[in-house]
């Protein structure tokens, strides 16, 4: 068998892990629990690691892995060496002697998406940030702040957004808007009867109850709305889509032809609501090819092969990437 290696993704509610020989075969893809260290705590991350390790190479040899790059949102938590050591030690325990390299979630998703070294990638899913990559690594970033500092047009600040239009509409300082009564249904298990402050606060006290990253589960309310023809909602959207394109433009000029890669729940679909007017704005003001990863562990498992043969040519690393990604679709 060929040596093999192992690409995983460190997810906030999910632990995605493939197996794959150094030749672009994938063997075995199985996810897990939520294994992210800075949501979930380096100690249940690290076992959740494991333990999705262990099946993936049930019936596998563990000891033909030769090289482990694993993708996590936050990787600043692996730069402590004993953050790290706990990883290495799980896999050691699932019988992988390779140590993991980290590498920070646009760097793997960039790499998902296209084998060429330079570009740019728009992530939009609960937060939002561009980054410009040069040879695969981060070079520059915009935004990625954190919900407190940030993350303009991601779905955190959609759904934010949504409730801030709701209570508007309510109080009577907004337009009438669907959103009113949807992001209620949502929040309010009983909403209070009229008058309207008592419901403006009764939304007040709902979101403030909650942590703040939970507004991003109101952004499909924003998206269902916009369907139905709902101004409100369309406006967000609109606004969304601009602050996210003025990311990118931040680190991206308008004449640079490297690919641009979108990915996240916001953008990555092209018919969604704010995935369809970035793409169009991002015609409007950029060139360069636009791409979606077709599955983020791709990247992290060629990028494993990048580094057990960096002896290949390009030519040869390309036909690894396009076999990994087919696998993944």
């Amino acid at each position: 068998m060929d040596e093999l290696v192992i690409g995983a993704d460190l997810g906030g509610t999910s632990t995605r892990l493939t197996v794959a020989t150094s030749a672009g075969a994938r063997l075995a893809t199985v996810a897990g629990a939520g294994g992210n260290p800075t949501t979930h705590g380096v100690r249940r991350a690290a076992a959740e690691l494991g333990a999705t390790a262990r099946l993936a190479l049930s019936g596998l040899k563990p000891g033909a892995v030769r090289a482990v790059v694993i993708g996590v949102a936050g990787r600043a938590t692996l730069d402590d060496e004993r953050a790290a050591q706990a990883f290495a030690g799980a896999l050691a325990a699932a019988g992988v002697t390779a140590r993991p390299v980290f590498v920070g979630d646009a760097e793997v998703a960039f790499c998902s998406a296209t084998p060429h070294p330079d570009g740019t990638i728009l992530l939009a899913g609960t937060g939002a940030m561009a980054v410009r990559i040069r040879d695969r690594r981060t070079a520059a970033t915009a935004d990625g702040l954190g919900w407190l500092l940030g993350d303009e047009g991601s779905a955190y600040w959609i759904g934010r957004e949504a409730v801030r239009a709701a209570i508007a509409a309510i109080g009577g300082t907004g337009p009438a808007t669907a959103l009113a009564g949807a992001v209620t249904a949502r929040l309010l298990a009983a909403p209070p009867a009229d008058p309207a402050h008592r419901l403006r606060s009764g939304l007040i006290r709902a979101v403030a109850a909650r942590p703040p990253v939970e507004l991003a589960a109101l952004a499909p309310v924003v998206v269902e709305a916009e369907a139905a023809g709902d101004a409100v909602a369309a406006a967000i959207c609109d606004d969304a889509a601009a602050r996210l394109v003025r990311l990118v433009g931040d680190i991206r000029g308008p004449r640079d032809a490297d690919p641009l890669v979108l990915n996240g729940s916001v953008v990555r679909e092209p018919d969604a609501p704010v995935g369809r007017r970035v793409r169009r704005l991002i015609a409007e003001r950029f060139g360069g090819e636009v791409l979606t990863p077709a599955d983020g562990i791709a990247g992290a498992a060629w990028l494993a092969v990048r580094s057990l043969r960096p002896q290949w040519p390009d030519e040869r690393l390309a036909e690894v990437h396009a076999l990994l990604g087919q696998e993944s679709s």
